[in-house]
């Protein structure tokens, strides 16, 4: 019966009619298929400021390369600089360190960027200085953003060694965005001396669009670390920098933390001081080791010793006022206030360069940087008045 049946349907449509309807479904799917990648292709972003190492060996030619990192490079495998966009990897959700091994930090495990996690002390590096300095996203696909982070190797890293995570130091978070053809942040980079790697990530939002994240490497040369910032953007780099010749460099940054404790609870924004150095609680932790979980993925961000070398009030005034000209913004007064009271710290200034520990006073109150990179952006992060200031500072006292 079932065979009758089965026979009858296919005596509806000659042989000949459906062999042309499969050959046009198949091309259909072929077609899809074929414009999903051509769609794929397009996406979706690399680092153009500073030029990243994709770019830089892009640029330099893909099959005849003249730089002898590039040329070593294209030996170890450089295909995928064809799409220097692809610098990817779906799914991560912001476990990245969960999908990217270390050691192969720069290439993301593609086989065909292999070139790119080369250990050498030679890649093509942009001159760079201490202070801010703005990093432009050329994002071929725009999508919804969770963050754009950025992190730098520690002083004293060493080139020849495979980079691993443990190697970097956050310096950075954009928070969430939307979409963006070209993305600009400017990032407070930290004092180092010599050659650097910083690495930035991109994450798209997988809750409103993907869980794909974006991944470069730029390589920078701070020199002796005073700054010829020759091929980096000299406009902001060089319109506000920490002044190594400050008052307060001897001042203690934890002067006001109490010494972390094992049966204490913590939660987000919450600091202590421990073994001499000052760390901030991402979230809820007790008896988490602020020393041992400080990493990425740890609960704890690490802020540096406790006698930094944070901006003074007359560094801090001057470079307030050469980035204020330079932008030629306007400071109102809802962005600064007046010495008022038993304050002596200088008025805030949204946009000036601010180092971990710089004291300022705003809306009759005193406050203390906390994560310098956050504490240069302003806007949100304003003290007293941000929606997220207190991510970046700390109430010290009122001024009144």
């Amino acid at each position: 019966m079932n065979t009758n049946n089965e026979y009858s349907l296919t005596r509806k449509v000659p042989a000949f009619k459906r062999s042309k309807r499969v050959m046009a479904f198949t091309a259909l799917v072929a077609g899809s298929s074929a414009l999903l990648s051509a769609v794929d292709v397009t996406a979706h972003g690399y680092v153009s400021s500073p030029k990243s190492r994709v770019i830089q060996c892009k640029e330099d030619g893909i099959e005849n390369p003249t730089l002898p990192a590039c040329i070593a490079a294209k030996a170890a495998g450089n295909g995928g600089l064809y799409t220097p966009q692809e610098v990817a990897v779906g799914g991560v959700r912001d476990n990245h360190r969960d999908f990217i091994p270390d050691g192969q930090l720069c290439s993301v495990g593609r086989s065909n960027l292999a070139g790119m996690d080369l250990n050498r002390t030679d890649w093509p590096a942009t001159s760079v200085s201490p202070g801010p300095l703005d990093f432009i996203w050329t994002n071929t696909a725009a999508h919804k953003t969770t963050y754009f982070r950025y992190y730098i190797t520690r002083e004293g890293h060493d080139l020849t060694q495979p980079l691993r995570w443990d190697d970097l130091e956050l310096i950075h978070d954009s928070g969430p965005a939307d979409q963006e053809a070209v993305a600009t942040h400017n990032v407070d980079l930290p004092y180092r001396t010599g050659r650097h790697i910083i690495y930035s990530v991109w994450q798209r939002d997988w809750v409103r669009d993907a869980a794909e994240g974006f991944y470069q490497c730029i390589d920078v040369d701070f020199g002796n670390g005073s700054g010829n910032n020759s091929s980096a953007s000299s406009d902001s780099s060089s319109s506000s920098s920490v002044s190594s010749s400050s008052s307060s460099d001897t001042s203690d940054t934890c002067a006001a933390l109490t010494d972390w404790n094992d049966s204490s609870v913590y939660t987000g924004t919450n600091q202590v001081r421990y073994l001499d150095k000052r760390y901030q609680a991402k979230w809820w932790t007790q008896g988490d080791n602020p020393a041992g979980n400080s990493d990425i993925n740890g609960v704890w961000l690490d802020l540096g010793a406790c006698h930094g070398s944070p901006i003074s009030s007359s560094s801090s005034s001057s470079n307030s006022s050469s980035v204020s000209s330079s932008s030629s913004s306007v400071v109102t007064s809802s962005s600064s206030s007046s010495a008022t009271g038993n304050c002596t710290s200088p008025s805030y200034v949204d946009g000036s360069n601010y180092a971990n520990g710089a004291l300022v006073q705003n809306g009759g109150s005193e406050y203390s940087c906390t994560v310098s990179g956050w504490c240069t952006v302003g806007g949100p992060y304003e003290p007293g008045s941000g929606w997220a200031w207190n991510n970046a500072w700390s109430l010290v006292r009122s001024c009144n």
